[in-house]
Order: structure tokens, then C-alpha cells, then sequence
């Protein structure tokens, strides 16, 4: 699925939510009911900052790989404080963009996985997170307070369809529910990519790939302190895609 940044703002207007013009964080869960699979996205579109002036080299390279762009290579840059053809190529690809808006997108799943289907932890059933704009319910922090797993932890109440028949599709339900209920946006195993979400989920957004999940926490940082810590969460459906 090709997102491009026109087709979800065309989304959240025809939804009649708020685009922000600095930061978007926005999950989509795909149409397709498979089961213990990571087949739905995260796409985070934000503004490109302006990089501080007067920085020496080393501190350029420094701040072009904090704001995801690399060299010619396609790496990283090395913090060697030679401005060489790699380095010259990200600074190009950052003067083409800064004070424009730029995406990401990454696989997750917007789903419980099949043992907290089969095993609900809440004997009203599993949680699946509604479809809607969460604004200012998450913030960067440790997840389930785990010291060496930042994630988007749950600060604002959010609602839930309670899935209780267990069978092994994350279903929507009659039964509703809001409130605080660890809902964090987090990642899955630290090595390689998870391809079954197991017990990764029991109603969580979460990363296949570790990597990723950190990467989008770092776009996240750049904004921390202008959103006071506070995160918006837009969870679509597929087919609201315009």
C-alpha cells in the first residue's frame, strides 16, 4: 500500500479530524482480517526543522543522521567532520526539504495478537482500539516501565471494542469501552523483524522491527517539547483512505 501525504490529509479532512501542520501520527488497519500477522501502518508525517547555525562539521553530521538523512551510500553518516561527498549529499537532500513536510511509514499491527484473542486478559474481552483521533493521549515513556523500551505510553483515555467470542480475528464488538488501559504504541522483539505478533499485543499499536520503532520515536523527540509530551494518535481504516 503506497501512502503518499496529499491522500492522508484528504482522509482526516473528509473524516473531519485535525491535521497538524508540525506533526501527524497515523495508523491504518488494513481491510484484510489475517490472523497474528503485522499487515497494518504507522505513517508519521512532520515538518523539517531548520538546522541550528554555526554547527561544526562533526555536529552537521551529527544532526543530519538524527533527522533521518543519509549519505549517497545510503548509510548513516560518519562522524568524521570531513564534509565529503556523502555528507554534501545529505546536505543537499536537507536544503530540498527543510520547512517541508516529509513521511515515514512502518509496519505494525493496530490489532490484539491471537493468544490475547484466545486469552483474554479482561473478562469483558480483548481490547481493539477504535478508529478515531486520540488527541493528547500518549506520551514518550517506558513501556509497561521498562527502563530499556521506550515507547508512546498512554496518558489519555481512549476507547476500545471489547472482542470476547475468542476466535483468532481481531473483531469489532457491541461491547465498548474507554478509559486508561495501556494502550502504548511500542515495539516487539529487539532483534530482526517479529513476524507473528503473538503475545506482543494485547490491544497495543506495535512495531515488527525494533529499528523502526526507534526511528519513529526520534521524530517524535524533535516535537516533544513544543507538544509538552503530548501526542495526537489518528487510527484509520483502509477503506477510509481517499
Amino acid at each position: 500500500m503506497k501512502i503518499e501525504i496529499q491522500i492522508l490529509k484528504d482522509t482526516l479532512a473528509k473524516k473531519g479530524y485535525k491535521w497538524d501542520d508540525n506533526l501527524n501520527l497515523i495508523g491504518i488497519r488494513t481491510t484484510i482480517q489475517a490472523p497474528d500477522i503485522f499487515n497494518d501502518l504507522m505513517c508519521v508525517v512532520w515538518k523539517q526543522k531548520e538546522m541550528p547555525k554555526n554547527l561544526i562539521p562533526a555536529d552537521i553530521q551529527m544532526w543530519l543522521n538524527k533527522n533521518l538523512y543519509l549519505g549517497a551510500n545510503g548509510k548513516t553518516l560518519t562522524l568524521d567532520g570531513n564534509i565529503g561527498p556523502n555528507t554534501q549529499f545529505a546536505i543537499d537532500n536537507y536544503n530540498k526539504t527543510v520547512g517541508k513536510e516529509r513521511i515515514r511509514t512502518y509496519s505494525i499491527t493496530t490489532d490484539p495478537g491471537t493468544y490475547w484473542l484466545l486469552n483474554p486478559m479482561n473478562k469483558l474481552g480483548t481490547a481493539v482500539l477504535m478508529p478515531a483521533q486520540w488527541e493528547n493521549c500518549w506520551a514518550i515513556g517506558f513501556h509497561q516501565n521498562k527502563q530499556d523500551h521506550q515507547a508512546l505510553v498512554q496518558v489519555g483515555k481512549v476507547s476500545v471494542y471489547r472482542d470476547g467470542d475468542k476466535d483468532v480475528i481481531a473483531e469489532v464488538s457491541n461491547k465498548t469501552d474507554s478509559g486508561l488501559f495501556g494502550i502504548n504504541i511500542h515495539g516487539s522483539s529487539k532483534s530482526g523483524t517479529s513476524t507473528r505478533i503473538g503475545k506482543w499485543s494485547a490491544g497495543c499499536q506495535v512495531f515488527s522491527n525494533w529499528s523502526e520503532k526507534e526511528q519513529f520515536l526520534s521524530i517524535c523527540k524533535m516535537y516533544k517539547e513544543d507538544r509538552k509530551n503530548r501526542f495526537t494518535y489518528t487510527l484509520l481504516e483502509e477503506k477510509d483512505l481517499a
